[in-house]
């Protein structure tokens, strides 16, 4: 149900980000919500340019990590998602 009122894709993006204990580069960004690296890497791009995310370049790899406006986001999500689904 949760699907009809979001894009399935950027909400896993965005959860999947929230966990702390991995370091997320686009690729394995890519593999774990099943999506493309190309679909991955302009969403990112997009959602760092409005200050969800924040990219940092290690060597060639770039690692992304939740701002602190796309942790509230990424809790809305979750919250909205838990929601659906007690129902």
């Amino acid at each position: 149900m949760f699907e009809l009122f979001a894009r399935p894709k950027p909400c896993r993006i965005m959860v999947t980000l929230k966990d702390p204990t991995n370091t997320w580069y686009l690729s394995k960004i890519a593999v774990t919500t099943g999506t493309t690296y190309v679909y991955v890497t302009k969403l990112v791009s997009k959602l760092e340019k409005s200050g969800y995310l924040q990219i940092e370049a290690r060597g060639k790899k770039r690692v992304v990590k939740l701002t602190e406006r796309g942790l509230l986001v990424a809790n809305a999500i979750t919250d909205l998602n838990n929601r659906f689904d007690t129902k």
